[in-house]
């Protein structure tokens, strides 16, 4: 654990930790809702901030993780929302990430939101946190904080989703069943890193929209037929750069469709955060998961041209709606 100085105009010499790595053992036999048994059953979390702040869980997309804001050891992966003096302010809260199941070079093949939440529950109770004061879960990451709140809806006082809905549209699931297929054919081919290189392109078509595409690109053709437009180029390079294995992708890819939660068990101050231009996560199902939650529910509908991407993009329009939730924490 590394100790800086994070300064703010409100709060000019506060000093708390970096952040803390802390590998959380599950239970030997901890159980995965298929039947599976993990071979390496351990939670990887790093804690941000000043531990004897009200806690925030923050999580993201499949290729998030525990790195969610600015450390000493890289970039984190929403250093725009997470950290001193910001929507998630590291001044006032202890804001914990960690890996989604499964590890790397793991056995075990399907693995739920459910499974992710109750192995978060472990590592909570074995971190003597007794309660969660904002859980901020945004498209997976989102799915996951709703299987946590409603398997244990006394322990999530406010809970804030975007781009999330109680279960997987089958729309988004066919476009990713696509995606597991180049998967699966490309391992038959002895190609895996091909495979999800081409599999990670045609998600990136699904987290933006056709707007922004036509903003960026003019869609020049090659000198020959095969050769890539600019889009294609753009797409080629962010397949080329995302980094997981294949097998990790394909049980993340099929735990988004396998995704089920049931809105009237959620207990907790619940705020929802839709994009109108989202192609994966309809505003339609956003709306009818809020008007089935039994308390009260703000809901926001905004306008993006980034899609599902929003959460990623819109720092200052998304990164105000979480801030009013979680300031309401102190309150």
């Amino acid at each position: 654990m590394s100790m800086v100085q994070l300064k703010t105009p409100e709060n000019p010499d506060c000093l708390f930790p970096d952040h803390q790595d802390i590998s959380v053992l599950l239970p030997r036999d901890f159980t995965l809702e298929s039947g599976e048994r993990l071979r390496r059953p351990e939670l990887r979390i790093r804690l941000f901030g000043d531990r004897t702040q009200p806690l925030v869980v923050a999580l993201g997309g499949i290729s998030s993780g525990r790195k969610i804001a600015n450390a000493s050891d890289g970039q984190g992966w929403w250093r725009s929302i997470v950290g001193a003096g910001k929507s998630i302010d590291l001044n006032q809260n202890c804001v914990l990430g960690f890996d989604f199941l499964p590890n790397s070079r793991e056995t075990a093949r399907t693995i739920t939101t459910l499974d992710q939440a109750r192995a978060l529950a472990h590592a909570l109770k074995t971190l003597d946190f007794n309660a969660i004061c904002g859980f901020v879960g945004a498209s997976y990451g989102g799915m996951v904080a709703l299987a946590f709140a409603a398997q244990y809806p006394d322990l999530v006082e406010r809970l804030c989703i975007i781009s999330a809905a109680d279960r997987a549209h089958p729309a988004a699931t066919a476009l990713r069943g696509v995606q597991r297929r180049i998967l699966r054919f490309a391992a038959e081919c002895g190609k895996s890193e091909v495979g999800v290189a081409l599999a990670r392109q045609l998600a990136m078509t699904t987290y933006r929209t056709p707007g922004e595409f036509a903003e960026r690109f003019d869609g020049a053709p090659g000198d020959a037929a095969g050769e890539p437009y600019d889009v294609c180029d753009y797409l080629i390079a962010r397949g080329a750069a995302f980094d997981m294995d294949a097998v990790r992708y394909m049980t993340l890819s099929d735990s988004i469709d396998r995704h089920r939660v049931d809105p009237s068990n959620i207990r907790s101050k619940t705020t929802v955060i839709s994009s109108l231009s989202d192609q994966l996560v309809p505003p339609a199902d956003l709306r009818r998961m809020a008007a089935a939650i039994p308390v009260a529910v703000n809901l926001h509908e905004i306008e993006s041209r980034f899609g599902h991407d929003a959460f990623l993009k819109e720092t200052k329009l998304v990164g105000a709606l979480i801030k009013n939730c979680t300031q309401e924490i102190k309150s």
